[in-house]
């Protein structure tokens, strides 16, 4: 518990005294600074597999609300992390896993793609000795900062994640794309055109319908960043009747997080992002012109507020925010 503690005063402290301060210099320059991510692995935050849930949600809130692209750059690193720790093939564990935990190497993903309807965008064929890669993943996150990717494709009805390398053969990588949010996230267009993938750097093969299952389980969660982010705002804001309204929402969100009902998980999940959009769109009202300036954090709040409506959204998330915005409408 102690650990726990430290992790999230570390956290906070970097959010308001290394991140927040810069946060608009971040937002406008090409590319997340190097120092942001040193600070954070230096701070023990590059390895959270053993935090309680409570914490890492408290980290995650801290850093979302301090500097939306920093975050969304540091919170990719995670999902290799806990791939290699679940994974069966100790070989890459034992390659891997201590450099992205100590900072070494920043982690990076490529499969928010597989939740799209229609033909798959990126394919494995079996091989002799591993798998071939063929494909585009439309968006890739920390392009030229990240080491090494988690990268998924479909086998038939089969997903494969692997292990990957930055810079690996058989891959190209389009000029970072402009993003009207986290755009120093340096997010390109991927595409694989005959990637080798050995056997030794596979992860995990497993029924598609599995993934699914496990997907729509975790994107039902609600999120800590939205919190984040409406706690900024109402910091900034002063006194405002928007404050007991995060308080009350965020202890019920979390309240359901740990159950099952994925139904209310995602209503709860749609009504945090529908928040931090109307705290951060009070924060520019409040604030007026200067709001809009790219040096006033009111803009670049509002702009992060909306980049989590869309980021790892579902179907039912997008059907249950839609209803949230025609009910306040």
């Amino acid at each position: 518990m102690a650990a726990a503690v430290a992790l999230v005063d570390a956290a906070r402290r970097l959010a308001d005294d290394v991140l927040a301060p810069a946060a608009e210099a971040t937002d406008r320059a090409p590319v997340v600074p190097r120092s942001h991510l040193d600070a954070l692995a230096g701070a023990g935050l590059f390895e959270l597999t053993a935090a309680p849930r409570s914490a890492t949600r408290e980290i995650y809130e801290a850093l979302a609300g301090a500097c939306g692209v920093t975050f969304f750059v540091w919170v990719q690193h995670h999902a290799p992390v806990r791939m290699l720790v679940a994974s069966a093939n100790a070989g890459a564990r034992d390659r891997w896993l201590d450099h992205l935990c100590s900072g070494r190497k920043l982690g990076g993903v490529a499969f928010a793609y597989l939740r799209r309807p229609g033909p798959p965008a990126v394919v494995a064929t079996r091989v002799p000795g591993g798998y071939r890669i063929d494909g585009e993943a439309p968006w890739v996150t920390s392009w030229g900062l990240a080491g090494l990717y988690a990268v998924a494709a479909r086998l038939d009805d089969r997903v494969v994640f692997f292990v990957m390398e930055a810079g690996a053969g058989g891959v190209r990588a389009s000029a970072p794309l402009a993003m009207a949010a986290m755009n120093a996230s340096s997010t390109v267009r991927l595409a694989f055109d005959g990637l080798v993938v050995p056997d030794d750097d596979v992860l995990s093969v497993s029924p598609f319908a599995d993934w699914q299952a496990d997907d729509r389980a975790a994107t039902a969660q609600p999120h800590p960043a939205p919190f984040g982010i409406a706690a900024r705002c109402v910091q900034l804001l002063g006194d405002t009747p928007l404050a007991g309204e995060v308080a009350e929402l965020r202890a019920r969100a979390y309240a359901l997080a740990d159950g099952t009902d994925l139904a209310a998980q995602v209503e709860v999940r749609a009504e945090s992002l529908e928040l931090a959009v109307r705290a951060a769109t009070a924060l520019v009202v409040a604030s007026g012109g200067r709001g809009m300036s790219l040096d006033h954090p009111a803009q670049r709040l509002l702009r992060e507020a909306a980049f989590f409506t869309i980021q790892a959204q579902t179907p039912a998330l997008r059907r249950a925010t839609l209803a949230q915005l025609r009910a306040r409408s």
